[in-house]
């Protein structure tokens, strides 16, 4: 399992050890494939880099004055108003089928996504899932800032 990191009004999750390494295994045999198949080290290097960075993604959820705030990859993320809120509870486990990154979900919702457990935020205009290795940690976190019951 990942695990979420703590800080005050902020949780961090790291992809579960289980997936990275799976990752480190294709990423060693695509790398291998590249090298051997292109004659280039340079692109063995490359695609290396791409799996080695997917290895380190990172899902956030952090609360402050605003509403609930979701970044996946340092990159991509969302903002929820606490007033917006409707429900936030655990969701399901995810792993490397349903992707990493942002991800489009069946049903309509956005995931914020680097593998395991999760956090449902349902607003009155979209939902989320968010990566979270403590769900009910998460849901905590956001009731205790947020001053709501779900």
């Amino acid at each position: 399992m990942g695990r979420d990191e703590k800080s005050g009004d902020e949780l961090r999750t790291g992809m579960p050890a289980r997936y990275r390494a799976v990752l480190a295994v294709i990423g060693l045999l695509a790398t291998a494939v590249v090298t051997l198949s292109t004659g280039q080290a340079w692109a063995g290097v490359a695609m290396l880099l791409v799996f080695v960075s997917a290895g380190r993604l990172t899902a956030r959820i952090r609360c402050d004055g605003t509403g609930v705030h979701v970044r996946v990859a340092g990159i991509f993320s969302t903002t929820v108003a606490y007033a917006d809120l409707v429900e936030v509870a655990p969701g399901p486990e995810t792993g490397l089928l349903e992707g990493m990154g942002l991800r489009i979900l069946r049903g309509g919702g956005t995931g914020y996504l680097v593998g395991g457990p999760t956090l449902r935020i349902r607003s009155k205009g979209a939902w989320f899932l968010v990566s979270c290795a403590d769900p009910e940690a998460g849901v905590e976190l956001i009731r205790a800032r947020s001053g709501l019951t779900f």
